[in-house]
C-alpha cells in the first residue's frame, strides 16, 4: 500500500524559517510543480490579528514557502490573500512584517553573492479587490457556482499555507478551508460548511499545503487564545496534511467531517495509518486544543 507522505517538523529547537525548508525539502515539495507555472501561496489572513495570537500566519513561514520555491528554480510567484473583508489585506501584510521580508529576501542563488530578488518576479494581491470570475463547480454537492478571484482562478497551482486552528463550524481550519479566500461572499460557505468546503476543493485543491503550527489557536478561530505547539506540517496530499494537523490538535480526523467527505471522495485520505509522517512522532507532539463547536 503507497501510503500519503507528509512531513512534520518540530521548530522549539530550531529557526522556523529552516524548519520550513527541512519539512518541504524531506517532501521533495518542488516535484509538484513545473517551472512554468504561476504559483500562487496562500497564507491566512483572516483578520488583522499577529500571528503570536494563534489567528495569523507567521510571515516566516510564508518566506520559507516562497525562498524554498525561488531556490528550486520557481520564479512566477504570487502571495495573495483574501481575509475578512472588514480589513484590508495588503495592509494587514504589512503589519505582521510579511511584505518587509519577502521584499528584502535576498536571492542566494548568485554564487553567494546576495543580490536583491527584485520586486519584477513577486506580487502581494488582496483577493477581495480582484476582479470576479463567476465559476460552475462540476460534480458539486452545495457549493454549485461561486465568485472567485480572478488572480486565484487564473493560477496554475496553489500553495496554501494555514494556520494551526479549531473551528466553530467546520472543527478545524487547515488547508481544505483556507481556499475560502479566494471567493466572495465568503458567507455563502457557512450553511452545510463541510459539503462546500469539498465542492471549492474539487476546483482549488491546493497542489502542496502547509500549517504553520508554531503558535496554534485553540477555543475559536478568531478568538485570540493561543497555544503554542512549535510544529511545521507539509504534505501533497491535503486531505492527509490536514488529518496529520487535526490529530496535533488532539482531534481525530475521523471526526471532521470535510476530511471524511473528502477521503470518500477519493481526494486523499485520513486514515493515520495510510499516512507515512516524515520526521517527528506525531503522538509526543500532540496537544490537546480546547474547543467550542457549534
Amino acid at each position: 500500500m503507497v501510503k500519503s507522505k507528509v512531513a512534520v517538523e518540530d521548530v522549539h529547537a530550531q529557526d522556523s524559517l529552516r524548519g520550513v525548508k527541512k519539512a518541504l525539502a524531506s517532501i521533495c515539495a518542488s516535484q509538484y510543480f513545473k517551472k512554468d507555472e504561476q504559483i500562487l501561496v496562500k497564507p491566512n489572513y483572516v483578520t488583522n490579528d499577529l500571528p503570536s495570537t494563534g489567528v495569523t500566519t507567521d510571515p516566516y513561514v510564508v518566506l520559507g514557502v516562497v525562498e524554498y520555491l525561488r531556490d528550486s528554480g520557481f520564479e512566477n510567484i504570487i502571495v495573495a490573500e483574501g481575509g475578512c473583508t472588514d480589513f484590508n489585506t495588503l495592509e494587514t501584510f504589512k503589519r505582521v512584517g510579511l511584505t518587509e521580508l519577502i521584499h528584502d529576501a535576498p536571492d542566494r542563488r548568485s554564487g553567494g553573492v546576495v543580490v536583491p530578488w527584485g520586486l519584477q518576479h513577486f506580487k502581494l494581491v488582496d483577493l477581495n479587490r480582484d476582479e470576479r470570475v463567476n465559476v460552475v463547480i462540476p460534480n458539486a454537492t452545495k457549493l454549485k457556482e461561486v465568485n472567485v478571484a480572478r488572480t486565484f482562478f487564473e493560477c496554475d497551482a496553489i500553495v496554501s499555507v494555514s494556520k494551526l486552528k479549531v473551528h466553530c463550524l467546520a472543527t478545524v481550519t487547515l488547508n481544505m478551508k483556507n481556499m475560502m479566500g479566494g471567493i466572495l461572499p465568503k458567507n455563502i460557505i457557512h450553511e452545510d460548511i463541510h459539503e462546500k468546503i469539498v465542492d471549492l476543493n474539487r476546483l482549488f485543491m491546493p497542489r502542496l499545503g502547509v500549517i504553520d503550527g508554531i503558535i496554534g489557536c485553540q477555543t475559536h478561530e478568531t478568538g485570540c487564545d493561543p497555544v503554542r505547539s512549535d510544529v511545521i506540517v507539509a504534505g501533497g496530499d491535503i486531505v492527509a496534511t490536514d488529518a496529520v494537523g487535526a490529530f496535533l490538535m488532539g482531534i481525530s480526523p475521523r471526526e471532521v467531517k470535510h476530511l471524511e467527505l473528502a477521503a470518500r471522495e477519493k481526494m486523499g485520505t485520513n486514515d493515520l495509518k495510510r499516512i507515512q509522517i516524515m520526521g517527528e512522532d506525531i503522538v509526543k507532539l500532540q496537544k490537546q486544543y480546547a474547543r467550542t463547536d457549534l
